[in-house]
């Protein structure tokens, strides 16, 4: 769909009252000489977005429940307004709202008003009846410097982005505001890093630092399971304000928000995982030196005054690596990925059968969206990419922790596959990504695990250099080895983001143009997704502004049996049952 539109941007304020699609249409054609199929505005109904849905809800519930007299307010369970509270919350997650009734809320007069009171966003989509048109309107509209709309230049811009990627809802948010919430955002991400070492990990520092490690009094398997819990614990947390971070950003895109969610969590995962690791490397230190470790030439590790040596001495050596590699294995590895099917998959389905069968106003779309499946979303780079970042930061340490720590990875990612298999073909709603834009964003991120390597390559190779019965005796000593490790990492990566801008890039074709399907309505006919069937005030301003018949049907997956063909409106796509594919 994004080879026949095109984006408009920079549009004055119109009002619903107002024939935009028809002006902006009548605009398109003088000014390019191609007349396109239709335009699809992107409309401000932050004001009014339960409103909206609840129409929208409204026009999709082919099965409505019978209206009932009775209010079954007391039917939601006997704890009272605590439970109550929590069933809101849950509800509303789910975009689930009883207060409006099985009538969703507004009569068609109201709803009228409403659409004829929504303002227009700067942005436009214009659909051509082929590729071929588009690609000459880009061009007359890039030569003309863009369209004149009531005296302001409106660039034309290709479409990034399929219209089940786009979040109608979010175009109203000007750049700046985005600017200052991703902002935001990332001062919550480091401010929940923080909060969770201070609260949590320097309690359990100091449960550690108890123990003497003298004859035996050492922690056992609680405290690794204290460990195991802790690393799991903010790994989901960070996931969480990740996520929410990213949504609060306002994209208007899904994947643009999948970039910027991928961008937080592995930043924040990294800093979690620096602040873990140097804390409890500190505490290891502090432990060895109460109990007179030694190294390996005799001194004591308390002796050494050289951060070199005391990090290549084997006492350190050893505590780190066990440390990381019980980091990695179960606690990222495995333990998260095994707990998932339950926390995403059982307890929804769970909370949505008890809800359901305990208030029986949750009937009908309400019933269907409690228990909908989830999204497939490309998150997966995110963890992927932070496991690689771990197992790198292995050679670093002892290398007798290389085969497990690899091996780890190995079964840990064999499972994964297989687990990400059966829930994208079984148990998700759809999994749909519209450009290429975060699989470009993994590899331009793969960067940091390929530069830890190269790092890693100085250190042992300096390593290697030097006298076996000296510590830190390699050819670079102190500030000479740690910036040429860091020269290492910052040489690679940027290499890195050269050979994919200038190597791999361009082989990457950035033409859609398929002259076997170059009419629009050819693929609109196998497509139920199109910019006029994904955004929901332009299917209500078809029902009940332009008063189109039958009108535009918004698309919802799992509903596609109820969009019908209209050629009028450009309406191309018509399951032939309930039950086609």
């Amino acid at each position: 769909m994004p080879s026949f539109a095109l984006k408009l941007t920079n549009l004055p304020i119109f009002r619903g009252s107002d024939p935009v699609e028809e002006r902006l249409k009548a605009v398109v054609k003088a000014q390019t000489g191609f007349e396109p199929l239709g335009v699809s505005v992107a409309w401000n109904y932050s004001a009014h977005k339960e409103e909206v849905e609840h129409a929208i809800e409204a026009s999709l519930d082919d099965d409505p429940p019978a209206e009932h007299t009775h209010d079954h307010e007391g039917e939601l369970g006997a704890l009272g307004g605590l439970e109550k509270a929590i069933t809101d919350k849950v509800l509303h997650a789910w975009h689930v709202h009883l207060d409006h009734g099985h009538g969703h809320g507004s009569s068609e007069q109201e709803l009228k008003r409403m659409l004829q009171g929504l303002e227009t966003t700067p942005t436009a989509f214009v659909v051509f009846q082929d590729q071929n048109s588009r690609e000459e309107a880009l061009k007359k509209s890039i030569l003309s410097g863009g369209l004149n709309v009531d005296g302001r230049t409106c660039p034309m811009e290709a479409c990034n982005y399929a219209p089940e990627g786009l979040l109608w809802e979010n175009f109203h948010v000007e750049p700046q505001a985005r600017s200052w919430r991703i902002a935001l955002s990332t001062l919550a991400l480091i401010a929940s890093c923080c909060v969770w070492t201070f609260l949590l990990y320097i309690p359990y520092a100091l449960y550690m630092s108890s123990f003497s490690f003298a004859n035996g009094d050492e922690p056992g398997e609680f405290s690794e399971s204290v460990f195991i819990v802790l690393v799991v614990g903010s790994q989901i947390g960070l996931f969480v304000v990740s996520s929410m971070g990213a949504k609060f950003a306002k994209f208007q895109s899904e994947d643009e928000t999948q970039k910027t969610y991928t961008i937080f969590y592995n930043a924040a995962l990294v800093l979690n995982l620096v602040m873990d690791i140097t804390l409890q490397t500190f505490l290891s230190y502090e432990q060895m030196v109460g109990v007179g470790a030694h190294v390996s030439d005799g001194r004591l590790l308390g002796s050494l005054t050289s951060f070199q040596e005391i990090f290549e001495s084997y006492p350190i050596q050893k505590s780190v690596g066990k440390l990381l590699y019980v980091y990695c294995w179960p606690c990222t590895f495995l333990v998260p990925f095994m707990a998932e099917p339950f926390v995403a998959w059982l307890l929804p389905y769970l909370t949505a059968q008890t809800l359901v069968g305990a208030n029986n106003k949750i009937r009908g779309e309400n019933a269907v969206k409690a228990f909908e499946l989830g999204e497939m979303e490309q998150g997966r780079y995110a963890d992927i990419i932070f496991n690689v970042i771990l197992v790198v930061c292995i050679p670093f340490i002892s290398p007798a922790y290389m085969t497990w720590t690899f091996g780890a990875l190995i079964v840990s990612h064999i499972y994964i596959y297989l687990f990400d298999q059966v829930k994208t073909l079984r148990y998700v709603v759809k999994f749909k990504f519209s450009g290429p834009d975060v699989h470009w964003l993994g590899m331009q991120l793969w960067a940091i695990p390929c530069g830890i390597l190269a790092s890693a390559l100085v250190f042992k190779a300096n390593q290697m250099s030097a006298d076996p019965t000296q510590l830190g005796s390699g050819f670079l000593q102190g500030e000479q080895l740690w910036y040429s490790i860091a020269g290492a990492f910052v040489l690679h990566f940027v290499l890195h983001q050269c050979v994919l801008e200038f190597v791999v890039k361009p082989y990457a074709t950035d033409d859609d143009m398929d002259p076997e399907n170059d009419k629009y309505q050819t693929t609109a006919e196998l497509n139920p997704a199109t910019h006029f069937s994904t955004n929901p005030v332009h299917c209500l301003r078809s029902k009940y502004i332009l008063n189109h018949s039958p009108p535009q049907v918004m698309y919802s997956p799992g509903k596609e049996h109820l969009m019908k063909k209209n050629p009028q409106i450009h309406a191309y796509y018509e399951a032939k049952s309930k039950d086609s594919k």
